[in-house]
This record gives structure tokens, C-alpha cells and sequence, in this order.
């Protein structure tokens, strides 16, 4: 399988012409990797090197926490998926699939898809109530660490990277006695409270306090999150100040929407959660659902002054410039107060089907209209595991001072 995968991506990025600047990166991180490692996990403290993750790891499927699928909510995201395709094949440039994402859903996403498209309610539920160890969630958390698991060094990796997360949590007066996360998809992680946390959920949290303390005096603030992933940073934010936030607004590509739509619908059964197609209203106006999972291009259905805080967290810079450009034209006049985000300041280029050439616009330039906000900091970004090392990421925050 991992012979399969790797030929896969050596045989696109020969086709999009990144063969040799990702050779370089993996070269330096098969390279500093294992270094960094060692180290850290031998400076952290003996009780932590102690940790249990062994049954952070195990098949919890079998267990009676677990959650099973929900036959109406994967009839659902289905129709949702479908109305979701057949509206993208009609978008914009800007909000079509190029650069890394178009590599990623060739290579990673082939099984997710085949049962959208083909409604095959049984393999679907398969995947998605094993979802955190499935290829389809590469680079949103679990399947990586489930493949890291197994190698040699994995299990001091994963020690080292989850207590350094866990410290930079503890560090904002957080108790882990607060941390929670749902048994929905086979997650892996450590044992903790009885719920299995993940390197990610640990970011999660760290964000959701960052986010609730800027919208700290914002009563009812409506969200919007651009490249949500699996939703665990919408799950973490709403548990954590469920009243402070009217409504939270999820925008990403079909597939990956898909994915966000069986996890907070299982998360949140008591909540109104709108997908795609479901809704004629508004989609910020609307006071009908706490959570809407829509496609990534819905988002200029977005009317003015209408989002009290814009999440991104390092799929911008991921983007095609075309894609990211037009994402910062939409904030300038939709935002109402916040603009925070995480990204990468590397140049990405990829050769695109038509022969273009797609580029992505690194973090430092992601900037709003300067007329219209206001910078209020730039920082290094908080968390990066061992192999993001070759790429520098900052954290900003942007607030809106003058409309447009």
C-alpha cells in the first residue's frame, strides 16, 4: 500500500514538475528528523516518557463509546456532496481545484469519493466510522500518526510531539481535566479523561481558547472557518464557549466537506447543522441552524459585515494564488471584526492539466486591505512537528477598523 502511495506521488510530482524541491524536502526532513526526535523525547520529563499510547492506538470500533453511522446523515452528505459537484463544475477560476489539493484528491481520496459518487452507503459508513485512519485524512490528523505508530522510531515521536502540544496548552492556564473528543472515527492519541486526544486535538483546543478570547466581548459572534478539515476545530470551539458563538460557518472543497459533515453531525446531534442544498436563506442571516457545512465557493454567498471572525489555519498559502487572492477580496468586506490565521511563508509551484502554472502567495503576504484592517500581531506559529521544520509559518491577527 505505502509502495502504491509513494509511486503515486513521485509520479505527479514529475508531473507537475516538483520532483527535485521535493526531494530536497524529504531528503532534509529523513535527515533531521530522527535528531530531533531523540533529543526531545530524552529532555522530556521521565513520567511523560512514561505516557501510555498504546491504547490511544488500539481499534476502538469494537468498543460500545464508538460511534455508528447514522443512515439519514450519510443520505445527507451524499446529496449534499452531489449538489456540491455539480455546482462546482460551474465556478469561477478562482474556485477551482489547483496546485496541492489537486494532488492530494488524485492520490489520497480515491475510495471517498467512488462511494459518493456512487452511493454506496455501506463502504461509506466503513470509512468514515474509521475515518481518522484512512488515507482520505492524510494531513488533517490520525492517519499519519497511525503510520507512524508503527515505525521504529513512532512511538517516541508521537510521546515527544503530544507532551510538547499538551505544554503549550497547559502554558494558556488550560486543565486537561477540560479536554474532551467524541469516539467518532477511530481517533488515535493518549487516553485521557477517557476520550482519546490526539496531537490535533491538542491544537484544536489551543486555538478554540485563542478564538473565544477574541471574541471574548462579542456576544453571539458568528465564525466562519475557510479549509476546516475533519472539523475538529469547530468541534472544540463550540463545546468550549457554545453561547458566545450564534452560528459557525464551515467552507471547504466537496470531499473534504463531506468529511467535516459526518463529524459534526454525529458530534452535535442536538444542534441544526445545514449542508449544502439544504437551505434557501441566507447563510449568515439565517437563524435556523447553530452550523453550516458548505462547499468552498458558497462562501460569496457571504453579504457584507456579516462574519465576526475568518479562520484559516495553512491552506491559503497551499492554494493557487487566483484562489487565495479572491478568498482575501471576500474577508475585506464580509468580515465584520477578526481575520486570524496560520500559514507557511514557502513558494509552492505546480503545472496545472491546461499547462499554467500555479502559485501559491506565501503567509506574509495573505494580507487583508491594509485601508480596511489593521494588523495587531505576526508571531511564529505555535505548533510544527518534526517535518514541518523546512516550512516557516506565522500566526497573524487582523481586526477591521473602517468599513469598506
Amino acid at each position: 500500500m505505502r509502495i502504491s502511495y509513494y509511486y503515486l506521488k513521485l509520479k505527479r510530482s514529475f508531473y507537475d514538475r516538483t520532483f527535485w524541491k521535493k526531494l530536497g524536502w524529504f531528503s532534509l526532513t529523513m535527515i533531521r528528523r530522527p535528531f530531533e526526535v531523540f533529543i526531545g523525547y530524552i529532555t522530556i520529563s521521565k513520567p511523560d516518557r512514561k505516557i501510555n499510547i498504546k491504547n490511544g492506538f488500539v481499534d476502538h470500533r469494537n468498543k460500545s463509546v464508538h460511534h455508528h453511522s447514522n443512515p439519514n446523515h450519510l443520505n445527507r452528505i451524499i446529496a449534499a456532496y452531489k449538489k456540491s459537484k455539480k455546482a462546482q463544475a460551474k465556478v469561477e477560476l478562482p474556485f477551482q481545484i489547483r496546485g496541492l489539493w489537486s494532488e492530494w484528491l488524485s492520490i489520497n481520496y480515491q475510495k471517498l469519493i467512488e462511494a459518493l459518487e456512487d452511493e454506496d452507503i455501506s463502504t461509506l459508513s466503513s470509512l468514515f466510522e474509521n475515518f481518522h485512519r484512512e488515507q482520505f485524512t492524510k494531513g488533517l490528523g490520525g492517519y499519519d500518526n497511525f503510520l507512524r505508530y508503527h515505525t521504529l522510531l513512532g512511538k517516541y515521536y508521537l510521546k515527544y510531539v503530544w507532551i510538547t502540544y499538551r505544554d503549550k496548552l497547559l502554558s494558556l492556564g488550560f486543565k486537561m481535566r477540560e479536554i474532551h473528543f467524541p469516539h467518532i472515527g477511530n481517533p488515535t492519541g493518549v487516553i485521557c479523561n477517557g476520550d482519546v486526544i490526539s496531537i490535533e486535538t491538542l491544537r484544536h483546543v489551543y486555538h478554540a481558547v485563542e478564538m473565544c478570547e477574541i471574541l471574548r466581548d462579542i456576544p453571539r459572534a458568528t465564525i466562519a472557518e475557510i479549509g476546516a478539515g475533519y472539523g475538529g476545530q469547530a468541534y472544540q470551539t463550540i463545546k468550549m464557549r457554545g453561547e458566545l458563538i450564534s452560528k459557525y460557518l464551515v467552507f471547504d472543497i466537496p470531499e473534504v466537506a463531506a468529511i467535516s459533515s459526518y463529524f459534526l453531525l454525529s458530534a452535535f446531534p442536538d444542534k441544526s447543522i445545514c449542508l449544502f442544498g439544504e437551505s434557501p436563506v441566507s447563510i449568515a442571516s439565517s437563524d435556523k441552524y447553530d452550523i453550516a457545512i458548505l462547499p468552498h465557493f458558497a462562501i460569496t454567498q457571504l453579504s457584507d459585515s456579516s462574519v465576526d471572525l475568518f479562520y484559516n489555519s495553512n491552506s491559503f498559502s497551499e492554494m493557487d494564488s487566483i484562489s487565495s487572492k479572491k478568498y482575501l477580496s471576500i474577508i475585506n468586506h464580509t468580515c465584520r471584526k477578526y481575520f486570524l490565521h496560520v500559514n507557511h511563508d514557502t513558494v509552492l509551484k505546480f503545472q496545472n492539466p491546461d499547462g499554467s502554472t500555479s502559485v501559491n502567495v506565501i503567509g506574509s503576504d495573505l494580507c487583508p486591505n491594509p485601508d480596511l484592517f489593521k494588523r495587531i500581531f505576526k508571531k511564529p506559529r505555535v505548533h510544527g512537528l518534526p517535518e514541518d521544520r523546512s516550512f516557516q509559518s506565522f500566526e497573524y491577527l487582523y481586526e477591521k477598523v473602517k468599513k469598506e
